[in-house]
Protein backbone atom coordinates (compact mmCIF):
# COMPACT_ATOMS: atom_id res chain seq x y z
CA UNK A 1 0.00 0.00 0.00
CA UNK A 2 0.98 3.43 -0.77
CA UNK A 3 2.54 5.40 1.96
CA UNK A 4 1.50 9.23 2.29
CA UNK A 5 5.05 9.70 2.31
CA UNK A 6 5.69 8.35 -1.57
CA UNK A 7 5.02 11.88 -2.83
CA UNK A 8 8.32 12.01 -4.82
CA UNK A 9 11.77 13.56 -4.52
CA UNK A 10 12.01 17.61 -4.35
CA UNK A 11 11.57 19.78 -1.14
CA UNK A 12 9.44 19.15 2.05
CA UNK A 13 7.49 21.44 3.57
CA UNK A 14 6.41 20.97 7.50
CA UNK A 15 4.04 22.29 9.28
CA UNK A 16 4.06 22.89 13.36
CA UNK A 17 1.68 24.01 15.65
CA UNK A 18 2.24 24.76 19.23
CA UNK A 19 0.75 23.61 22.74
CA UNK A 20 -1.89 26.09 24.64
CA UNK A 21 -5.03 24.51 25.75
CA UNK A 22 -8.04 26.46 24.39
CA UNK A 23 -5.79 28.82 23.13
CA UNK A 24 -5.40 26.43 19.77
CA UNK A 25 -8.21 28.42 18.65
CA UNK A 26 -6.08 31.50 18.24
CA UNK A 27 -3.73 28.95 15.83
CA UNK A 28 -6.40 28.19 14.16
CA UNK A 29 -7.42 31.36 13.24
CA UNK A 30 -3.85 31.75 11.72
CA UNK A 31 -3.89 28.91 9.89
CA UNK A 32 -7.34 29.69 8.50
CA UNK A 33 -5.50 32.51 6.78
CA UNK A 34 -2.74 29.80 5.96
CA UNK A 35 -4.98 28.09 3.94
CA UNK A 36 -6.49 31.09 2.45
CA UNK A 37 -3.39 32.63 1.15
CA UNK A 38 -2.41 29.07 -0.23
CA UNK A 39 -5.51 28.56 -2.12
CA UNK A 40 -5.20 32.22 -3.76
CA UNK A 41 -1.47 31.62 -4.65
CA UNK A 42 -1.76 27.81 -6.06
CA UNK A 43 -5.43 28.42 -7.67
CA UNK A 44 -7.14 25.77 -5.80
CA UNK A 45 -9.98 26.75 -3.55
CA UNK A 46 -10.69 23.59 -2.27
CA UNK A 47 -6.83 23.44 -1.26
CA UNK A 48 -6.54 22.05 2.45
CA UNK A 49 -3.18 22.43 4.34
CA UNK A 50 -2.47 18.34 3.90
CA UNK A 51 -2.34 19.03 0.40
CA UNK A 52 0.70 21.45 0.87
CA UNK A 53 2.47 20.38 3.98
CA UNK A 54 4.50 16.45 3.96
CA UNK A 55 4.40 16.54 8.13
CA UNK A 56 2.01 18.07 10.31
CA UNK A 57 3.05 17.77 14.04
CA UNK A 58 1.65 19.45 17.33
CA UNK A 59 1.98 19.33 21.01
CA UNK A 60 -0.98 19.26 23.16
CA UNK A 61 -3.68 21.02 21.48
CA UNK A 62 -1.50 21.21 18.73
CA UNK A 63 -1.02 17.95 18.38
CA UNK A 64 -5.29 17.80 18.59
CA UNK A 65 -5.49 20.23 15.30
CA UNK A 66 -2.80 18.46 13.42
CA UNK A 67 -4.04 15.05 13.36
CA UNK A 68 -7.05 16.81 11.84
CA UNK A 69 -5.39 18.29 9.54
CA UNK A 70 -3.32 15.29 8.52
CA UNK A 71 -6.48 13.47 8.17
CA UNK A 72 -7.43 16.19 5.09
CA UNK A 73 -9.92 18.35 6.98
CA UNK A 74 -10.04 22.06 6.56
CA UNK A 75 -9.90 24.65 8.75
CA UNK A 76 -13.68 25.27 9.10
CA UNK A 77 -13.64 21.87 10.12
CA UNK A 78 -11.40 23.16 13.10
CA UNK A 79 -12.70 25.97 14.00
CA UNK A 80 -16.49 24.31 14.92
CA UNK A 81 -14.16 21.69 16.80
CA UNK A 82 -13.36 24.10 19.21
CA UNK A 83 -16.04 26.46 19.31
CA UNK A 84 -17.50 22.84 19.87
CA UNK A 85 -14.84 21.28 22.33
CA UNK A 86 -14.32 23.82 25.24
CA UNK A 87 -17.61 23.09 26.66
CA UNK A 88 -17.58 19.66 26.63
CA UNK A 89 -14.06 19.05 28.27
CA UNK A 90 -13.71 22.14 30.18
CA UNK A 91 -17.47 21.87 31.51
CA UNK A 92 -18.01 21.31 35.13
CA UNK A 93 -19.71 17.60 35.02
CA UNK A 94 -19.71 16.42 38.43
CA UNK A 95 -17.57 16.87 41.57
CA UNK A 96 -13.78 16.83 41.50
CA UNK A 97 -11.99 16.37 44.66
CA UNK A 98 -8.83 19.07 44.85
CA UNK A 99 -5.18 17.81 45.14
CA UNK A 100 -6.47 13.82 44.48
CA UNK A 101 -8.13 13.71 41.08
CA UNK A 102 -7.62 16.35 38.07
CA UNK A 103 -9.37 19.31 37.74
CA UNK A 104 -11.46 18.65 34.72
CA UNK A 105 -12.93 14.74 34.22
CA UNK A 106 -10.26 12.68 31.71
CA UNK A 107 -13.25 10.62 30.16
CA UNK A 108 -14.68 13.84 28.45
CA UNK A 109 -11.36 14.39 26.94
CA UNK A 110 -11.32 11.24 25.80
CA UNK A 111 -14.85 10.80 24.48
CA UNK A 112 -14.27 14.11 22.27
CA UNK A 113 -10.97 13.07 20.41
CA UNK A 114 -12.41 9.48 19.74
CA UNK A 115 -15.91 11.10 18.68
CA UNK A 116 -13.64 13.43 16.39
CA UNK A 117 -10.65 10.72 15.15
CA UNK A 118 -12.44 7.31 15.14
CA UNK A 119 -11.47 4.06 16.03
CA UNK A 120 -8.36 3.78 14.33
CA UNK A 121 -4.48 3.50 14.43
CA UNK A 122 -1.54 5.31 13.49
CA UNK A 123 -0.91 2.89 10.87
CA UNK A 124 -4.57 2.57 9.30
CA UNK A 125 -6.02 5.86 9.63
CA UNK A 126 -7.31 7.34 6.38
CA UNK A 127 -3.73 9.73 6.35
CA UNK A 128 -3.61 12.64 3.72
CA UNK A 129 0.21 13.47 4.51
CA UNK A 130 2.37 12.94 7.36
CA UNK A 131 1.51 12.98 10.82
CA UNK A 132 3.33 13.73 14.01
CA UNK A 133 2.50 14.39 18.08
CA UNK A 134 4.61 14.82 20.80
CA UNK A 135 3.91 13.18 24.41
CA UNK A 136 5.74 12.87 27.68
CA UNK A 137 6.62 9.63 29.39
CA UNK A 138 6.46 10.23 32.49
CA UNK A 139 7.55 6.08 33.47
CA UNK A 140 10.88 6.45 32.01
CA UNK A 141 11.12 10.80 31.65
CA UNK A 142 11.12 10.39 27.98
CA UNK A 143 10.15 12.38 25.16
CA UNK A 144 7.74 10.90 22.77
CA UNK A 145 7.74 11.94 19.35
CA UNK A 146 5.35 9.79 17.82
CA UNK A 147 5.05 9.23 13.78
CA UNK A 148 3.01 7.90 10.82
CA UNK A 149 6.36 7.22 9.22
CA UNK A 150 6.76 3.52 8.05
CA UNK A 151 10.68 3.85 8.17
CA UNK A 152 10.54 4.99 11.88
CA UNK A 153 12.39 2.43 13.98
CA UNK A 154 9.53 0.79 15.80
CA UNK A 155 6.71 0.70 13.54
CA UNK A 156 6.68 -2.77 12.78
CA UNK A 157 7.52 -3.32 16.24
CA UNK A 158 11.17 -5.25 17.45
CA UNK A 159 11.90 -8.13 16.13
CA UNK A 160 14.23 -9.14 18.99
CA UNK A 161 11.50 -8.53 21.38
CA UNK A 162 8.25 -9.30 19.64
CA UNK A 163 6.06 -8.17 23.46
CA UNK A 164 6.28 -4.60 22.00
CA UNK A 165 3.92 -2.52 20.24
CA UNK A 166 4.49 -1.92 16.78
CA UNK A 167 4.07 2.16 16.42
CA UNK A 168 1.79 1.40 13.96
CA UNK A 169 -0.86 -0.08 16.16
CA UNK A 170 -1.45 2.54 18.81
CA UNK A 171 -4.57 4.01 18.43
CA UNK A 172 -4.31 7.63 17.07
CA UNK A 173 -7.10 9.08 19.65
CA UNK A 174 -5.12 7.89 22.29
CA UNK A 175 -2.03 9.37 21.01
CA UNK A 176 -3.61 12.65 20.92
CA UNK A 177 -5.12 12.31 24.42
CA UNK A 178 -1.49 11.46 25.63
CA UNK A 179 -0.08 14.17 24.17
CA UNK A 180 -2.97 16.92 25.51
CA UNK A 181 -3.24 15.51 29.29
CA UNK A 182 -2.02 18.76 30.84
CA UNK A 183 -0.77 18.13 34.37
CA UNK A 184 -3.39 19.39 36.88
CA UNK A 185 -6.01 20.20 34.64
CA UNK A 186 -6.34 16.13 33.46
CA UNK A 187 -4.78 13.17 34.76
CA UNK A 188 -1.87 10.64 32.72
CA UNK A 189 -2.63 8.63 29.88
CA UNK A 190 -1.77 4.87 29.71
CA UNK A 191 -0.50 3.43 26.75
CA UNK A 192 0.57 -0.24 25.91
CA UNK A 193 3.93 0.02 24.69
CA UNK A 194 4.83 -3.31 25.59
CA UNK A 195 1.91 -6.00 26.20
CA UNK A 196 0.42 -5.95 29.26
CA UNK A 197 2.52 -3.48 30.47
CA UNK A 198 1.09 -0.03 29.54
CA UNK A 199 3.90 3.23 29.47
CA UNK A 200 1.89 6.25 31.33
CA UNK A 201 2.22 9.65 29.36
CA UNK A 202 1.72 13.37 30.42
CA UNK A 203 1.05 16.21 28.46
CA UNK A 204 4.20 16.69 25.81
CA UNK A 205 4.80 20.52 26.37
CA UNK A 206 6.32 19.13 29.95
CA UNK A 207 9.13 18.05 27.38
CA UNK A 208 11.50 21.25 25.37
CA UNK A 209 9.05 20.57 22.41
CA UNK A 210 5.58 22.86 23.40
CA UNK A 211 6.96 24.56 20.31
CA UNK A 212 7.18 21.44 18.10
CA UNK A 213 9.34 23.23 15.03
CA UNK A 214 12.89 22.07 16.24
CA UNK A 215 12.07 18.68 17.08
CA UNK A 216 10.13 18.30 13.66
CA UNK A 217 13.49 19.65 11.90
CA UNK A 218 15.42 17.20 14.01
CA UNK A 219 12.60 14.60 12.85
CA UNK A 220 12.82 15.34 9.05
CA UNK A 221 16.62 15.46 8.70
CA UNK A 222 18.04 13.08 11.41
CA UNK A 223 17.88 9.66 9.87
CA UNK A 224 17.01 7.49 13.31
CA UNK A 225 13.47 8.76 12.62
CA UNK A 226 13.08 7.59 9.49
CA UNK A 227 12.18 10.69 6.96
CA UNK A 228 15.85 10.99 5.38
CA UNK A 229 14.62 14.33 3.88
CA UNK A 230 17.11 17.10 2.17
CA UNK A 231 18.51 19.67 3.93
CA UNK A 232 18.87 23.56 2.30
CA UNK A 233 16.77 26.66 2.19
CA UNK A 234 15.71 25.45 -1.14
CA UNK A 235 15.00 22.16 -0.09
CA UNK A 236 12.82 21.81 3.65
CA UNK A 237 10.49 24.55 4.44
CA UNK A 238 9.36 24.76 8.11
CA UNK A 239 6.32 26.83 8.99
CA UNK A 240 5.66 27.31 12.78
CA UNK A 241 2.29 28.50 14.28
CA UNK A 242 1.90 29.76 17.54
CA UNK A 243 -0.99 29.72 20.22
CA UNK A 244 -0.36 33.33 21.60
CA UNK A 245 1.42 32.65 24.57
CA UNK A 246 2.99 35.63 26.03
CA UNK A 247 6.24 36.24 27.72
CA UNK A 248 6.09 35.59 31.72
CA UNK A 249 5.62 38.72 33.74
CA UNK A 250 7.36 39.53 37.22
CA UNK A 251 5.56 37.29 39.75
CA UNK A 252 3.53 38.01 42.71
CA UNK A 253 6.06 35.86 44.63
CA UNK A 254 9.07 38.72 44.30
CA UNK A 255 7.26 41.21 46.40
CA UNK A 256 6.02 38.60 48.67
CA UNK A 257 8.56 36.21 49.73
CA UNK A 258 6.23 34.10 52.04
CA UNK A 259 4.39 33.07 49.22
CA UNK A 260 3.60 29.20 49.08
CA UNK A 261 6.47 27.37 47.33
CA UNK A 262 3.69 25.59 44.97
CA UNK A 263 3.03 28.95 43.34
CA UNK A 264 6.76 29.22 43.05
CA UNK A 265 7.68 26.31 41.20
CA UNK A 266 4.67 26.53 38.59
CA UNK A 267 5.88 29.86 37.31
CA UNK A 268 9.16 28.79 37.13
CA UNK A 269 7.46 25.51 34.84
CA UNK A 270 5.45 27.92 33.07
CA UNK A 271 8.37 30.03 32.55
CA UNK A 272 10.51 27.46 31.55
CA UNK A 273 7.81 26.72 28.53
CA UNK A 274 8.24 29.69 27.04
CA UNK A 275 12.30 30.02 27.45
CA UNK A 276 11.92 26.04 25.86
CA UNK A 277 9.97 28.38 22.65
CA UNK A 278 12.29 30.85 22.45
CA UNK A 279 15.30 28.08 22.10
CA UNK A 280 13.49 26.72 19.39
CA UNK A 281 12.81 29.49 17.30
CA UNK A 282 16.49 30.68 18.37
CA UNK A 283 18.06 27.66 16.77
CA UNK A 284 15.15 27.96 13.69
CA UNK A 285 16.28 31.30 12.49
CA UNK A 286 19.64 30.97 13.30
CA UNK A 287 20.78 27.72 11.32
CA UNK A 288 18.02 28.77 8.37
CA UNK A 289 16.85 30.95 5.91
CA UNK A 290 13.49 32.72 6.90
CA UNK A 291 11.40 34.84 4.31
CA UNK A 292 9.84 36.82 7.64
CA UNK A 293 12.03 36.94 10.80
CA UNK A 294 10.43 36.82 14.04
CA UNK A 295 11.90 38.77 16.82
CA UNK A 296 13.48 36.96 19.39
CA UNK A 297 14.45 39.80 22.30
CA UNK A 298 16.23 42.79 22.55
CA UNK A 299 20.14 40.94 22.43
CA UNK A 300 19.74 39.05 19.40
CA UNK A 301 16.62 40.74 17.67
CA UNK A 302 15.67 38.82 14.33
CA UNK A 303 18.98 37.08 13.96
CA UNK A 304 19.29 38.13 10.62
CA UNK A 305 22.71 37.85 8.53
CA UNK A 306 23.54 35.29 11.97
CA UNK A 307 23.72 31.84 9.98
CA UNK A 308 27.26 30.29 10.98
CA UNK A 309 30.08 31.45 9.02
CA UNK A 310 30.78 28.60 6.25
CA UNK A 311 27.59 27.08 6.43
CA UNK A 312 24.75 26.93 4.37
CA UNK A 313 20.92 27.48 5.95
CA UNK A 314 19.78 23.71 6.79
CA UNK A 315 16.13 25.38 5.71
CA UNK A 316 13.67 27.85 5.41
CA UNK A 317 11.42 28.96 8.34
CA UNK A 318 8.82 31.00 9.48
CA UNK A 319 6.76 31.61 12.11
CA UNK A 320 3.15 33.01 12.76
CA UNK A 321 1.63 34.19 16.10
CA UNK A 322 -0.52 36.87 17.82
CA UNK A 323 1.51 37.61 21.63
CA UNK A 324 -1.07 38.34 23.97
CA UNK A 325 0.54 40.89 24.94
CA UNK A 326 -0.67 44.73 25.22
CA UNK A 327 2.01 45.89 23.16
CA UNK A 328 2.13 43.52 20.85
CA UNK A 329 -1.54 43.51 20.06
CA UNK A 330 -1.68 47.36 19.42
CA UNK A 331 1.20 47.82 17.25
CA UNK A 332 0.12 44.61 14.58
CA UNK A 333 -3.35 44.66 15.04
CA UNK A 334 -4.64 48.22 16.27
CA UNK A 335 -6.33 47.05 19.31
CA UNK A 336 -6.09 47.82 22.69
CA UNK A 337 -6.21 45.05 25.83
CA UNK A 338 -6.07 45.50 29.19
CA UNK A 339 -4.31 43.43 31.38
CA UNK A 340 -7.13 41.67 32.88
CA UNK A 341 -8.91 40.58 29.80
CA UNK A 342 -5.29 39.10 28.27
CA UNK A 343 -5.00 37.83 31.50
CA UNK A 344 -8.65 36.54 30.41
CA UNK A 345 -7.58 35.56 26.87
CA UNK A 346 -4.36 33.81 28.18
CA UNK A 347 -5.99 30.99 30.40
CA UNK A 348 -5.63 27.16 28.90
CA UNK A 349 -9.15 26.20 29.74
CA UNK A 350 -11.52 29.21 29.84
CA UNK A 351 -13.84 28.12 26.43
CA UNK A 352 -15.61 31.30 26.27
CA UNK A 353 -12.26 32.91 25.17
CA UNK A 354 -12.74 31.11 21.71
CA UNK A 355 -14.67 33.36 19.95
CA UNK A 356 -12.30 35.98 20.05
CA UNK A 357 -9.01 33.47 20.75
CA UNK A 358 -9.87 32.68 17.16
CA UNK A 359 -10.10 36.43 15.52
CA UNK A 360 -7.16 37.35 17.25
CA UNK A 361 -5.13 34.57 15.07
CA UNK A 362 -7.17 35.13 12.19
CA UNK A 363 -6.67 39.23 12.08
CA UNK A 364 -2.73 37.95 12.51
CA UNK A 365 -2.77 35.55 10.33
CA UNK A 366 -4.22 38.18 7.57
CA UNK A 367 -1.54 41.01 8.98
CA UNK A 368 1.51 38.26 8.58
CA UNK A 369 1.15 35.88 5.89
CA UNK A 370 1.89 36.73 2.72
CA UNK A 371 2.16 34.47 -0.61
CA UNK A 372 5.76 35.48 -1.15
CA UNK A 373 7.06 33.79 1.90
CA UNK A 374 6.05 30.54 0.26
CA UNK A 375 8.86 30.56 -2.63
CA UNK A 376 7.17 28.95 -6.16
CA UNK A 377 10.29 25.77 -5.45
CA UNK A 378 8.22 24.76 -2.76
CA UNK A 379 4.82 24.53 -4.60
CA UNK A 380 3.33 20.92 -4.86
CA UNK A 381 3.18 18.96 -7.68
CA UNK A 382 -0.34 19.56 -9.57
CA UNK A 383 -2.82 17.43 -7.84
CA UNK A 384 -3.99 14.02 -9.87
CA UNK A 385 -7.57 13.86 -10.81
CA UNK A 386 -8.58 11.30 -8.40
CA UNK A 387 -6.69 12.31 -4.75
CA UNK A 388 -5.21 9.34 -3.20
CA UNK A 389 -6.19 9.34 0.52
CA UNK A 390 -3.84 6.02 1.82
CA UNK A 391 -3.16 5.53 5.00
CA UNK A 392 0.44 4.71 5.87
CA UNK A 393 2.49 1.39 5.01
CA UNK A 394 1.62 -1.55 7.56
CA UNK A 395 3.59 -3.97 5.18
Amino acid sequence: MTSVFDRGPGPKRILAIDGGGMRGALAVGVLSELEATLRRKLGRPDLVLADYFDLIGGTSTGAIIAAGLALGRDTAYLRDLYFRLGPLVFGQGGMRLPLVQSRFDPKALERVIVNELGDVTLGNAAWRTGFAAVAKRVDTGSCWVLTNAPGSKYWRGDAAKPQVTPNRDYPLARIVQASAAAPFYFDMVSLEVIKGEPGVFFDGAMTPHGNPALQLAMSALIPGYGLNWAPGADQLMIVSVGTGAPRPIKPDWVRRPFLLSIWKAIHALTSLAYDNSQLALIMLQWLGASPRRWPINRDLGDLAHSTPAGHDPLWTFVRYDAPLEAGWLKDHLGTDYSAERLAALGRIDDDRQVPELFDIGQRAGAALIRPEHFADAFDPAAPASEPVLQPANQA
